[in-house]
């Protein structure tokens, strides 16, 4: 009985879950006139961007380069790879072999999520998986050292980051965007 109710709270959630995202992606935001970026439906800027002025900064990179790039700068055996303990690893490295090894994408990544929670719901090893996982196994404090050469970030309140670092659109690239929409 409580199998059940637990299953139509899940349920429920997940249904409050999709309204939301749906909500969010398909309605018009509130006017911000300190907004670079485009403004409307925010799926609608994301499949038609150039219909709300906006400007494609996307650089195409060689498949190639990427490997060649991830050979010379990576190490796979970095701590900062290891998100999940080894048996947990393990086990979901099985259940997506049991889905087929789809591939993860931005239209599949919530289908994968849930046929592998399904997966894991179903499997009755799984409190034995987590008694396996080793609590002194992750980083203390859960933080990491910084890597060599590198220094933190200053704590500020200030905007990083965004068009012009920060400080909008300039004249030229207004123009530019008015001359094409």
């Amino acid at each position: 009985m409580s199998r059940i109710a637990s299953a139509d709270r899940s349920s429920l959630l997940q249904q409050e879950l999709d309204n939301y995202q749906s909500r969010i992606n398909n309605t018009r935001k509130r006017c911000d006139k300190k907004k670079v970026l485009p403004h409307g439906i925010p799926e609608l800027t994301h499949t038609c961007a150039a219909d709300y002025g906006a400007l494609d900064f996307k650089v195409m990179v060689n498949q190639g380069a990427i490997n060649h790039v991830c050979q010379l700068y990576i190490n796979p055996n970095h701590a900062v790879f290891k998100l999940v303990s080894p048996p947990l690893s393990a086990f979901l490295e099985l259940c997506y072999n049991e889905l087929g090894r789809p591939p993860v994408e931005r239209e599949t990544i919530w289908m994968i999520y849930h046929s592998t929670l399904e997966l894991i719901r179903q499997c009755e090893e799984v409190s034995a998986i987590l008694v396996a996982i080793d609590a002194n196994d992750t980083v203390e404090n859960g933080e990491m050292p910084l890597l060599e050469g590198l220094h933190n970030l200053p704590e500020t309140d200030y905007y990083m980051g965004g068009v012009g670092n920060g400080m909008g659109l300039r004249e030229l690239s207004v123009c530019i965007i008015v001359h094409v929409s």
